[in-house]
């Protein structure tokens, strides 16, 4: 699991106060439900995951709502 990450269960406004919608190439949905399944978890949560190791490998980490760049 990501080392920025915990994960808290909850309904996510609490720990995920921010909405975040994107445009995706056709089969995203279905591509994210099959990485999700193969690591028993979430559709939202491989999302958040993915997300937060992106942002890390181009130098820019999210703590605690606050931007770090590397």
């Amino acid at each position: 699991m990501h080392e920025a990450y915990r994960p808290v269960v909850d309904d996510g406004r609490r720990r995920f106060p921010e909405d975040l919608r994107v445009k995706a190439p056709r089969g995203a949905r279905a591509a994210i439900a099959a990485a999700a399944q193969l690591k028993h978890t979430s559709h939202s949560e491989y999302v958040r995951q993915a997300l937060l190791r992106c942002l890390e490998a181009d130098g820019v980490k999210l703590r605690r709502g606050l931007v770090e760049l590397a």
